[in-house]
């Protein structure tokens, strides 16, 4: 009863907080490339319009290419989120070359794909966490050669 009441209390002080809104994808890396599964690091930029400081752990999600899922990525580091401002939040994928290969000839056909990623993290301050929802898409061009 007493962590209800807690609860309450922090809920009721503190300001609803805005969603993060995804900016741009920063950068990309090779890490290591197979013919089952490559390994690609990648840096998301995001802004976080909130007049307090955040923080992300826990996030896990799927990577799409034209609709297709091409990776997952499973995140356990603390990302500290300042108040007002653009953080950036390295990934590391495990991309499914099989899935990649199918669409090759879309993918490299095509000018530009859209990339998407959808699945879920914990945000939070002061030692209280609640689920949020990663759901980003963008149109970029994947220049390969």
């Amino acid at each position: 009863m007493l962590l209800l009441a807690t609860w309450g209390v922090l809920a009721s002080s503190c300001e609803k907080v805005k969603d993060l809104q995804f900016v741009r994808v920063a950068g990309v890396n090779l890490q290591g490339l197979g013919f089952s599964k490559s390994i690609v690091e990648m840096t998301l930029a995001y802004y976080n319009p909130n007049n307090f400081n955040l923080q992300l752990k826990d996030a896990s999600f799927d990577l799409f290419f034209d609709d297709t899922q091409v990776g997952h990525s499973l995140q356990d580091t603390m990302i500290r989120i300042p108040a007002k401002d653009t953080f950036y939040f390295p990934i590391k994928l495990e991309v499914s070359m099989e899935n990649v290969f199918k669409n090759a000839l879309t993918i490299l056909g095509n000018k530009e794909v859209t990339i998407k990623a959808t699945g879920n993290c914990k945000v939070g301050k002061g030692g209280i966490y609640l689920p949020f929802p990663i759901k980003c898409e963008t149109r970029q061009a994947l220049k390969f050669f």
